[in-house]
């Protein structure tokens, strides 16, 4: 039985929102007068043999009367996490000069260098506890998931979910990660805007998946994604997720090879963390910048969430 929903208590500031009340991926308690938003957001996917480790980083900023004491934020995965980390704050900073490097077309003469109780129905794991997370699974399978959802959203005191926006995750079996945000220690509010450190998720996963269509109601924003795999990326077979996200072809290099010994030191750190961590072969870098997401291409119209193809 595929696990179904985990939940997530932080005790620093921050992640991944967008405005609105009753929102899919962040919200803010249904007592709070005011709204969370974000304008970007950040994620680096390794991807082999149906094992994914993603990364990901969020910007966020609340505006209202005053302050929450906490915020939520719901990412999905195709199935539960079987280890969590928090990776250092500079991995995106390191990474993205990196990738820009590695991937812009090489100047004339250059080269690249590889360089609480359950609903009925729904099972407690093991609560986990790292760096600033502590991580209470709780697991289930169709609607129990969705039960087991808005049980936690509810108990924590924040909107629960509509069935109907939950339906193709409930359908497709998928785990719903519950994070709750809360003040750093001694706090009695959560910050008005920042981050938290980015945190760093291994599934199993057949295919590079990158979560977004649970971001349906969450107003317009920028993606930057750094993916690595084995086997070359495949644009063509990848072309109705690229489109989805209103990703546009650019003058970036693909499939760049790169080995794990050239990694930044941050994100070789994480590399060392996963189950990679003794493959010094080849890897292939891409970098794919969407810009305007939701816009035009609404993710209230997607059949299906974001999932890339590499070539056989």
């Amino acid at each position: 039985m595929r696990k179904a929903l985990t939940a997530v208590s932080l005790s620093a500031a921050a992640i991944l929102l967008f405005p609105g009340r009753s929102q899919t991926c962040c919200m803010v308690p249904v007592t709070y007068e005011g709204t969370i938003s974000q304008s970007a957001q950040e994620a680096i996917l390794i991807h082999d043999k149906g094992r994914e480790e993603l990364i990901l980083r969020i910007n966020y900023k609340i505006a209202g009367k005053g302050l929450p004491d906490s915020f939520a934020w719901i990412v999905t995965v195709p199935n539960e996490p079987d280890n969590y980390a928090v990776a250092d704050a500079a991995i995106f900073k390191e990474t993205f000069d990196w990738a820009e490097a590695l991937t812009s077309p090489p100047k004339k003469g250059d080269s690249n260098n590889l360089g609480e109780p359950a609903p009925a129905g729904v099972e407690l794991g093991k609560a986990v506890k790292v760096g600033p997370y502590d991580i209470q699974p709780i697991r289930g399978v169709g609607e129990k998931a969705l039960e087991g959802l808005n049980a936690w959203l509810k108990d924590h005191g924040f909107p629960t979910e509509d069935p109907k926006h939950m339906a193709w995750f409930v359908d497709n079996k998928f785990t719903f990660l519950c994070i709750r945000v809360t003040p750093a220690e001694g706090g009695k509010a959560v910050e008005a805007g920042g981050e938290i450190p980015p945190l760093h998720l291994s599934f199993k996963s057949e295919t590079p998946y990158y979560p977004l269509r649970f971001s349906s109601r969450q107003g317009v924003f920028d993606v930057n994604l750094y993916v690595l795999t084995k086997k070359d990326f495949d644009y063509t077979a990848s072309g109705e997720s690229l489109k989805r996200i209103n990703w546009k072809e650019g003058d970036t290099s693909k499939n760049v090879v790169v080995k794990p010994g050239a990694f930044p030191k941050t994100l070789k750190a994480e590399y060392d963390k996963s189950p990679f961590k003794d493959d010094a072969g080849e890897w292939k870098l891409n970098l794919l910048r969407a810009r305007n997401v939701n816009e035009g291409n609404t993710i209230s119209t997607w059949k299906e969430d974001i999932f890339f193809r590499t070539k056989s």
